[in-house]
C-alpha cells in the first residue's frame, strides 16, 4: 500500500545521518574541504571523514581532485540537483516552526459565553504592546474538570469561575460582576416594557447551559423563584440562544454586555423584571507559579484591563 511505502522510506532515514547531505551540498557549492570546515566550525579531517561515509554509501567518489580544487562527478551533479530543493524546503519548514514556537500560547477556559469577555480589546492591547502571544479560548461545557483540575492538570493557564477558588497553589481574584437582563425580540407579541412573575406563565424561556456549578445553582434558584416560567429550550451555544430569542416568541436572560453588543444584530429589546435578579460574580483563577513569569503577568494585565 502507498501509506506503507511512505512509512518504509521515512523509517530508512533513521539509519542515515542527514547531516551528511548538508556537508555534501556545502562541498559541492564551495569545492573546498577547508572552507566547509570553517562554515561548520569543525576540523577539515571531520569533513573528510563525512565525505568518506558518503562515498561508501553512494558507491561513488563524488568529488575528484584536480590540482588545488575538487570537481564533482556526474553522479554528484545529479545528486546535488535532487537534494538542493529538498533541503531548502526542509530548512524553510524548520525556520517556520521555530518562528511559530516563539509565539507564547495562553489557554483560557471559561464557563461564560464569549460575550462576557472583551477579547477583542485584549488582542488589540497585546498587538499595540508588541507582545508575541497567542490566545486559545475554550468555552467549557458539561462534564469537564473544574477550575482546580484544569489548572493543576496544566490544561489551562487562566480559568474564569462563577465561584471563588481557595487553593494554596492558585490565585483567585474578582474579575467583574455580570448583570443578567431579560430580553426578547423587538416584535414579540408581549409588548409590555416590564414583566412580572405572573406574566411568565404564558411565555416560554430559553436558558443557557453551563459547566460551572455556582452559575448552575444561581440559575436553578432563579427558576424556582419564577415558578410559572416554562423552559422550552436549553443550549450551551450563545449563538443558538440569541438566534432563538431573535426568531421565536421565547424570552431569556443574557448579560448586559451581550445585550449591548448584539441587540441591533439580533433585533432584541430589554424587559424590566418586576422581581429581583442577582448579579453573577466572575473570578479569574491561575497558578501562583505563573506570577514569577513576566510574560504571563503582561498577558494577565491585558486581560484584566478590558
Amino acid at each position: 500500500m502507498k501509506t506503507n511505502m511512505v512509512s518504509d522510506k521515512v523509517l530508512k532515514l533513521a539509519n542515515f545521518n542527514l547531516n551528511l547531505l548538508t556537508t555534501f551540498c556545502l562541498i559541492y557549492s564551495t569545492r573546498s574541504i577547508t572552507e566547509v570546515s570553517e562554515i561548520l566550525e569543525v576540523t577539515p579531517p571531520s569533513v573528510s571523514h563525512a565525505l568518506r561515509k558518503l562515498r561508501l554509501h553512494f558507491e561513488d567518489p563524488l568529488f575528484i581532485r584536480h590540482g588545488n580544487t575538487i570537481a564533482p562527478t556526474v553522479f554528484a551533479d545529479d545528486l546535488y540537483t535532487q537534494l538542493k530543493q529538498t533541503l531548502e524546503i526542509m530548512s524553510d519548514s524548520i525556520a517556520r516552526s521555530k518562528q511559530t514556537n516563539k509565539r507564547e500560547t495562553w489557554v483560557i477556559y471559561s464557563p461564560f459565553s464569549v460575550a462576557v469577555h472583551d477579547l477583542s480589546s485584549a488582542l488589540i492591547k497585546i498587538k499595540l504592546a508588541k507582545l508575541n502571544f497567542k490566545i486559545k479560548y475554550i468555552e467549557t461545557i458539561l462534564g469537564i474538570p473544574d477550575a482546580v483540575g484544569l489548572l493543576n492538570l496544566r490544561k489551562a493557564d487562566l480559568v474564569f469561575s462563577g465561584a471563588p477558588v481557595v487553593s494554596t497553589t492558585l490565585t483567585c481574584v474578582l474579575f467583574c460582576e455580570l448583570t443578567p437582563v431579560l430580553v426578547c425580540r423587538q416584535d414579540n407579541p408581549f409588548q409590555k416594557t416590564s414583566i412580572s412573575i405572573d406574566d411568565l406563565k404564558n411565555m416560554d424561556m430559553v436558558t443557557h447551559l453551563t459547566g460551572d456549578e455556582m452559575i448552575y445553582q444561581r440559575k436553578q434558584s432563579l427558576l424556582a423563584t419564577l415558578k410559572n416560567a416554562q423552559v422550552a429550550f436549553e443550549t450551551n451555544s450563545i449563538l443558538m440562544l440569541l438566534t432563538l430569542l431573535s426568531e421565536t416568541d421565547c424570552i431569556g436572560f443574557i448579560t448586559q454586555d451581550a445585550f449591548t453588543r448584539y441587540r441591533d444584530i439580533f433585533k432584541l429589546r430589554q424587559l424590566t423584571p418586576l422581581f429581583p435578579v442577582q448579579k453573577i460574580s466572575v473570578y479569574l483563577v491561575y497558578r501562583k507559579e505563573l506570577e514569577k513569569k513576566a510574560s504571563f503577568m503582561q498577558f494577565l494585565e491585558a486581560m484584566k484591563n478590558n
